[in-house]
C-alpha cells in the first residue's frame, strides 16, 4: 500500500510539471529536479534517506511497469518518464534523451538480459545512493541529488549542462 501512495504522489507532482505554465523558466530541468526530491522526502527535512531512495526507484519501476510483470523491459522504460521529454523536445534533444535513456538501461541491466529485475533495481538504487552522498553521511541533500544521483546526471548531461 505504501508503494502505491508513493507511486500515487509522486506521479501527481510530476503531472503537474507535465504542462508548463507559460513563461516557467526550465533550467535544464532544476524545477523538476525539485519536485521530484520535495515528493520523496517523505519526512519533509530536506534529505532522503537511502529507504525514501528506494521508494523512488520502486515507484518509477511500478508505474513503469506496464504489464505488472514485475520487471521492466526496454520497451516499458523508454516509453516512461520523469517529464524531462517535455524539456528535451523543447531543446531539441529528443534522439539525445533516447540515447541517454538507453544508457540509462543498460546500466541497471547487470546481466544484459534486456530486462531489469527487483535484484537489479535494488543495486542500481545503491549504487546511485552512494554515487550521490557526497559528504558520507548516509543521506541525501538535494544539492547532492540533483548533482549527483545519477538518473538526473545523465538527464543534465544530455541538456548540455
Amino acid at each position: 500500500m505504501k508503494d502505491r501512495y508513493m507511486s500515487a504522489r509522486l506521479l501527481a507532482a510530476l503531472a503537474m510539471l507535465a504542462v508548463p505554465a507559460e513563461g516557467l523558466a526550465w533550467e535544464n530541468g532544476q524545477e523538476l529536479t525539485q519536485v521530484i526530491f520535495s515528493s520523496v522526502d517523505s519526512m519533509g527535512n530536506g534529505t532522503l534517506d537511502f529507504a525514501e531512495a528506494t521508494q523512488l526507484t520502486q515507484s518509477i519501476a511500478f508505474s513503469a511497469d506496464t504489464n505488472a510483470d514485475e520487471r521492466l523491459s526496454l520497451k516499458e522504460f523508454m516509453a516512461w518518464d520523469f517529464g524531462f521529454a517535455y524539456l528535451a523536445e523543447s531543446e531539441g534533444g529528443v534522439e539525445g534523451m533516447a540515447l541517454v535513456k538507453r544508457v540509462m538501461f543498460a546500466v541497471i541491466d547487470l546481466d544484459a538480459n534486456k530486462d531489469i529485475d527487483a535484484r537489479e533495481l535494488r543495486i542500481s538504487t545503491r549504487r546511485d545512493f552512494d554515487r550521490a552522498d557526497f559528504d558520507g553521511n548516509g543521506v541525501l541533500s538535494e544539492d547532492e541529488f540533483e548533482q549527483g544521483w545519477t538518473p538526473i546526471v545523465m538527464l543534465r548531461a544530455d541538456q548540455g549542462s
